[in-house]
C-alpha cells in the first residue's frame, strides 16, 4: 500500500522537527537582550536540543546538522565561522557516543549528562576563543555559561520530551 501525499507530507515533517527545534534554540540564543554583561554567561541554548536528540533521535539530528547549525549559530552572532559547529559536533559525538547509557534512563541522569555537556562545549568554546584571539579568555563567565545552560535544561528538555512525543502520535486513519 502506497502511502497518500498527506502520510509521506507528516512523516517528513517528523523527520524535520529535530533539526527546526533546534534551529529555533539556536536563534533564540542569539537574541540580543540588552541586558548589561549578558552576552558572555548566555546560555547555549542549542546545545540541550542538540543533546537531547543525539541521545533519543540520532538518525533525525545527524553530525551534518549539528554542524549547520553551529554555522548558522556563529553567522548570527557574530562569532568566528566553525566555532560553534565544532562545538556542536564534539558535544554531539560525545552524546551520541553514550547514547546506549542515557536513553531510557530517569531526568535526573539526562540532567547530569546535560551538566557534563555543557561543560565540555563551554570549555571547548573557551580553549577555541582563547586560541582565536591569541589571550586567555576569562574563564568565569564561561562557568555561569556552563551552568546556566545545564539550569535551563529541565525547561528546555521537558519540552523536547513533549515535541518528541507529539512526534510519535500518529492519527488513527493514517495508521497503516
Amino acid at each position: 500500500m502506497n502511502p497518500s501525499l498527506l502520510q509521506r507530507l507528516d512523516r517528513g515533517l517528523r523527520s524535520a522537527v529535530p533539526g527546526l527545534s533546534t534551529l529555533v534554540f539556536a536563534l533564540l540564543g542569539v537574541v540580543p537582550l540588552h541586558l548589561p554583561v549578558f552576552g558572555p554567561i548566555s546560555p547555549l541554548l542549542a546545545l540541550i536540543p542538540i543533546y537531547y536528540w543525539a541521545v533519543h533521535r540520532p538518525d533525525l539530528m545527524t553530525f551534518s546538522l549539528a554542524f549547520a547549525i553551529g554555522l548558522v549559530h556563529d553567522a548570527l552572532a557574530g562569532a568566528p565561522l566553525g566555532v560553534h559547529s565544532l562545538v556542536y559536533l564534539l558535544c554531539y559525538w560525545a552524546a551520541f557516543s553514550q547514547r546506549r547509557f542515557l536513553a531510557g534512563k530517569g531526568f535526573f541522569v539526562l540532567w547530569w549528562g546535560m551538566l557534563l555537556i555543557a561543560a565540555l562545549g563551554v570549555g571547548l568554546e573557551w580553549l577555541v576563543f582563547s586560541v582565536f584571539y591569541a589571550r586567555l579568555m576569562p574563564v568565569e563567565p564561561l562557568a555561569f555559561r556552563a551552568l546556566l545552560t545545564t539550569a535551563l535544561f529541565p525547561l528546555v528538555g521537558g519540552l523536547m520530551i513533549q515535541i518528541h512525543r507529539l512526534m510519535l502520535f500518529q492519527p488513527r486513519s493514517w495508521r497503516a
